[in-house]
C-alpha cells in the first residue's frame, strides 16, 4: 500500500546507506515495476517528507516568507488520480507544519501554503498561526464547488485567516467562476508560464473589475519566474510578490562590494583555529578599524548586558571566549553593504545550512562535532559568495580536515550530512529520503529541523551583523 503513495510521490524505497553513489553524489537504487491496487480512503497516510519550500520576494526584493507545497509533478498527478488524495495529501502537509507550534513556523514572516480547496475543513488549519498563514487554493479536481468553497473561505476569514488563489491558464480555461472566485481572496498567484504579457494585463484588468470597492487592494504575485526579465515585467506591472528558479539561480552573478575585509577574516579565523595568543589576534584587529569597531560593537551591546563598557581589544577578545569570536567572525563573511536579493538568499541559505546541521550533531550516525557542522553548512556557499572557487578558498582558510575534505566533495560523514542539508532545501522527496536515511535519520525529524532552522536564520540575517 505504501508503495503506491511512494510511486504517487515520485519515491520508491530509499537506498541502504551501503549503496554506492553515483558520480553526481546521489545513491544509485533500483526500480521495479510491481502493479498495485488503488488504495482506499481509508489507506495509510504518506509520509510527511516531500513538502518543497521556495523563497518568496516582496517588491524590495527581501524575501517576505515562502510557499510550502507538494512536488510540482505530484501536484499534477493528483489533478487525474483519486478524488481523496489531495485531502490526505494536504493533511500530511498540514500535520507537518502544525508539528512545530504556533510560534515556530517562520517567525513574522508569510507562509504561503498552498492546499487543495477539499481541505477547507482540514482542523488541522486551525492550528497554524493565523497572523501570517496565507492559504494558496489550487482546484485539483475537473469541478469546483463554488458555494461551498466561498462559505468555507468565509467562514476561515472570519477566523483571521488570508487567502489567495493561484491561477494557471489552462484551469481559468476550465473553470469560468474562478476569476470571480479569485477576486474576492486576499493575494491571487499567477504562473508565469502559461501566460504572455497581453494574457496577464487581461487577466489582473478582469480581476480588479469584478473586485469589491469594501475589500482592500489585492495582492497580486507572480509564480514559475525563470528568469530575471520576467521579474522585472511583473515588477513593473505592480505585482507585489515573486517566486520561481530566478529567485536562487546565480548564473553571471558577482557578489557586491562589501567594507568588510573578508580574508582579514580568513586570516583570523586561521589563527583562532591555531589557538594563538589572544594578543596576537587583538593585533590583527587593531590592524583593521571596520573590524575593530564592529567587535567593540558588538561586546558593548545591551544584549551583552556590561555594566562598563570595553575598549580595550584584548580584554574583548577575552570576554567573549575563542568560540564565541570564531562564530562570530564566521558570521561576518555574509556582511553585505548594499546586499540584493541574491546575496539576501544566499546569506540566508547558509546560515539556515549552519544551524541544521549543528542541530543534528550525534543524532544518527551524523558527526558530533556541533561546532565543526555549523562552519561546514555556513562554509558550504563561500565560493558563491567570494565568487572564487572552493579549492583556492580553502588554501587560505584552515578548516578542520574533515570539513575541508567534504567542502571539496571526498566522502565521508561530513560529506553525507552536507548532501542531507542539500537535499532539505530541494524540491525532490525522494532525494531527501535518501540522505535521511544515509544518515540514520528520520524524515519527518529532518524536516521539523530544516523549518526551525528556516526561523532561525531569519532572526540571524535580519539584524545586521554586529
Amino acid at each position: 500500500m505504501t508503495s503506491f503513495f511512494d510511486r504517487m510521490l515520485g519515491k520508491s524505497k530509499p537506498a541502504a546507506a551501503g549503496t554506492v553513489p553515483k558520480q553526481d553524489g546521489s545513491p544509485v537504487q533500483k526500480t521495479t515495476d510491481k502493479v498495485e491496487k488503488p488504495p482506499t480512503a481509508a489507506a495509510t497516510e504518506p509520509t510527511q517528507s516531500f513538502v518543497c519550500r521556495e523563497p518568496v520576494l516582496d517588491r524590495d526584493k527581501r524575501i517576505s516568507g515562502y510557499q510550502f507545497s507538494l512536488p510540482e509533478d505530484v501536484e499534477q498527478r493528483l489533478q487525474n488520480d483519486f478524488e481523496f488524495l489531495p485531502r490526505i495529501y494536504d493533511d500530511a502537509i498540514l500535520r507537518n507544519l502544525t508539528s512545530l507550534g504556533n510560534d515556530a513556523l517562520l517567525g513574522p514572516r508569510l507562509a504561503f501554503i498552498r492546499l487543495s480547496p477539499d481541505s477547507l475543513d482540514n482542523k488541522r488549519l486551525h492550528e497554524l498561526p493565523k497572523e501570517n498563514t496565507v492559504l494558496m487554493l489550487a482546484p485539483v479536481h475537473p469541478t469546483l464547488e463554488a458555494e461551498r468553497i466561498l462559505r468555507q473561505l468565509d467562514i476561515l476569514r472570519q477566523a483571521g485567516f488570508s487567502y489567495g488563489w493561484l491561477l494557471r491558464q489552462n484551469q481559468i480555461a476550465r473553470f469560468s467562476q474562478l476569476p470571480i472566485m479569485a477576486a474576492s481572496a486576499d493575494y491571487v498567484q499567477i504562473d508565469a508560464t502559461g501566460f504572455d504579457g497581453m494574457g496577464v494585463r487581461l487577466l489582473t484588468k478582469s480581476l480588479t473589475a469584478a473586485r469589491s470597492a469594501k475589500l482592500p487592494k489585492l495582492r497580486l504575485g507572480a509564480s514559475g519566474l525563470n528568469a530575471v526579465d520576467e521579474f522585472d515585467s511583473y515588477f513593473q506591472a505592480g505585482f507585489d510578490f515573486f517566486l520561481g528558479p530566478f529567485v536562487t539561480r546565480r548564473e553571471n552573478w558577482h557578489p557586491p562590494k562589501s567594507n568588510i575585509n573578508r580574508l582579514q577574516i580568513i586570516k583570523l579565523l586561521n589563527l583562532l583555529g591555531s589557538d594563538a595568543e589572544i594578543a596576537t589576534i587583538a593585533e590583527q584587529f587593531k590592524h583593521d578599524p571596520v573590524l575593530a569597531f564592529k567587535l567593540l560593537r558588538y561586546i558593548n551591546s545591551a544584549a551583552m548586558g556590561l555594566r562598563t563598557p570595553i575598549v580595550n581589544m584584548d580584554k574583548a577578545l577575552m570576554l567573549l571566549g575563542r568560540e564565541k569570536i570564531y562564530r562570530w567572525l564566521s558570521l561576518l563573511l555574509f556582511d553585505f553593504k548594499a546586499p540584493g536579493h541574491e546575496e539576501r538568499v544566499l546569506t540566508e541559505q547558509a546560515l539556515s545550512r549552519g544551524h541544521f546541521l549543528e542541530s543534528l550533531a550525534a543524532q544518527g550516525s551524523m558527526p558530533a562535532q556541533a561546532d565543526s557542522l555549523f562552519i561546514l553548512g555556513l562554509f558550504s556557499l563561500l565560493d558563491q559568495l567570494m565568487d572564487q572557487t572552493m579549492a583556492n578558498l580553502l588554501l587560505q582558510a584552515k578548516l578542520p580536515k574533515a570539513v575541508h575534505d567534504a567542502l571539496l566533495g571526498q566522502t565521508g560523514p561530513y560529506r553525507n550530512a552536507l548532501r542531507l542539508a542539500i537535499a532539505a532545501e530541494g524540491q525532490s522527496p525522494q532525494d531527501l529520503e535518501q540522505q535521511a536515511t544515509l544518515c540514520g535519520l528520520e524524515s519527518l525529524q529532518v524536516s521539523q529541523c530544516a523549518m526551525q532552522s528556516l526561523a532561525w536564520a531569519h532572526q540571524i540575517s535580519s539584524v545586521e551583523a554586529a
